[in-house]
């Protein structure tokens, strides 16, 4: 049983914070955890599996610790461009002459390796590469199978490994790597939550993906990262077959022009909202804090545009895995968060599209007008979802008998994974139990009057038809085997005579 306490439920936009090397150890994890980690990221673009491995078993350990549920996001390396390897680091000058090959390795400083045959067939003529997050662009003058000539663009210093970009460029390799799969049975293993896949371009490679991790046996939900320009083109087409999108705006604001890019995080937040999915941003929100123990002034800003532009979670990246200040800059994130939602824009005007959804709308508009508590029953996390997208200005309580399913939904903006609770056969059942774990958890008093969102089938996915208004009071006093609630009482007074004098 979790027993979220309201006390901590400061912040209805959640944290997913990633884990690298300034942040695994035990004690640091324990207290990101304490302070309210909503979602730990692993990066397998770096680290071992031994590595992952001990960071979950500490993330675990310690989320028993703090009675705090707390989401595992495995982010998949994906087809990253990258350069071969190189003998030394070339320096690179504006004007001069360079060529690329597909080879592995090179030694000729003239020529830079790029092993990467898919994208390398499909260059041509003024097609601009990107190397090392865009500080060095080259345009492509003349192409052939074994060779492709570019001018440099501007002057800079590459090395081995370095990543590349190519915005226009068809890449026509799968959206999973042979490592990727090989990181997705090992995190089928550890029963990660959320599985982020990389460099997403069309619909397509989420139902690709998935039908991959169905097959290893997971049931993590699926995060597409958009992070080139196909998958912006294609976003309504991915929104329909992903759990959630994050706004990746390293690689993003390479492949498209940066000016584009706010605009293009407050669309794609939008449409996610309006379908019902997780919003994540990322990259750079607090970038400072990896040497400075305090942010810029336009960092917070962008925390908190963030958080009013609606998304469900923002993320942080070098702040927390390669910074010296993880856990000041979580808290620097929680505190621009808790700040941003005082002014909110609580229950926007949504259509619904089916019955879930329209449930969802309903019992939003009964919290909003008697100030209930909204507790949601849920099977796979869906309903609870649905209600978070209708932004209500309570905490969503969320209740299920799957303890993976509440972690799931730490990611859920405004929800909070109250407690695991057993299956039930009826509808009376369900209630009974839901009341007295969250009775027994103190999310929920006696005082209280609370908005259930259920379906006719406990436990059955996709049957969520069902909300019930309870007065606590009312109902504990009208149900057999409920703990009753204590009757205020207070002392008789006298009846004064007609005339008497007051005393």
């Amino acid at each position: 049983m979790w027993g979220v306490p309201m006390k901590n439920a400061i912040k209805k936009t959640k944290i997913i914070v990633t884990i690298g090397p300034e942040s695994r150890d035990p004690e640091t994890l324990d207290r990101l955890i304490e302070m309210g980690m909503d979602c730990a990221r692993l990066n397998f673009s770096h680290g071992t599996w031994e590595q992952h491995a001990a960071v979950i078993a500490s993330i675990r350990e310690s989320s028993k610790k703090h009675n705090r549920p707390v989401a595992i996001l495995q982010d998949l390396g994906g087809i990253k461009l990258r350069l071969g390897e190189m003998p030394e680091p070339v320096t690179l000058r504006r004007g001069d002459e360079i060529a690329l090959s597909p080879e592995k390795k090179s030694s000729d400083p003239g020529v830079l390796p790029f092993p990467q045959p898919s994208a390398f067939r499909n260059l041509e003529v003024g097609n601009n590469i990107f190397i090392a997050d865009g500080s060095v662009r080259l345009e492509v003058t003349k192409t052939s199978p074994t060779r492709v000539e570019a001018i440099i663009g501007n002057s800079g210093v590459v090395s081995s490994h370095k990543g590349v970009n190519l915005p226009g460029v068809k890449i026509d390799d799968p959206v999973l790597t042979d490592k990727d799969k090989r990181d997705l049975k090992f995190g089928v293993a550890q029963g990660v939550d959320w599985v982020a896949v990389s460099f997403v371009r069309t619909a397509d490679d989420i139902r690709y993906a998935r039908k991959f991790l169905n097959k290893a046996g997971s049931k993590a939900l699926v995060m597409a990262k958009l992070e080139r320009g196909e998958g912006i083109d294609n976003i309504d087409e991915i929104l329909a077959e992903v759990d959630s999108v994050m706004v990746a705006r390293g690689d993003l604001g390479v492949e498209i022009p940066m000016e584009k890019v706010p605009i293009i995080q407050k669309e794609i937040v939008k449409k996610a909202n309006r379908a019902g999915k997780v919003a994540v941003i990322a990259t750079q929100m607090l970038r400072s804090m990896v040497d400075s123990a305090f942010p810029t002034r336009a960092e917070v800003s962008d925390v908190t545009n963030a958080v009013l532009d609606g998304c469900d979670a923002i993320l942080l990246s070098d702040e927390t895995a390669i910074g010296k200040f993880p856990v000041e800059a979580l808290e620097v994130a929680i505190k621009a968060i808790g700040e941003s939602e005082t002014i909110y824009p609580f229950y926007p005007e949504l259509d619904s599209r089916d019955r879930t959804q329209a449930i969802a709308s309903a019992a939003a508009g009964m919290i909003r007008s008697m100030g209930s508590k909204p507790v949601v029953v849920t099977s796979t996390g869906r309903a609870a979802l649905e209600l978070s997208r209708c932004r209500p200005n309570r905490d969503i309580l969320a209740f299920s008998h799957d303890a993976m399913v509440l972690r799931k939904l730490c990611l859920g903006w405004g929800i909070y994974p109250a407690g695991v609770i057993p299956p039930q056969q009826d509808v009376a059942q369900l209630v009974a139990s839901v009341i007295t774990a969250a009775l027994e958890s103190g999310t929920v008093t006696k005082e209280d009057v609370v908005t259930i969102v259920h379906g006719f089938l406990p436990g059955v996915s996709g049957t969520t038809n069902a909300v019930q208004v309870l007065d606590m009071r009312e109902y504990l006093e009208h149900t057999p085997g409920q703990p009753q609630p204590e009757r205020k009482t207070r002392a008789r007074r006298q009846r004064r005579p007609v005339g008497a004098a007051k005393p």
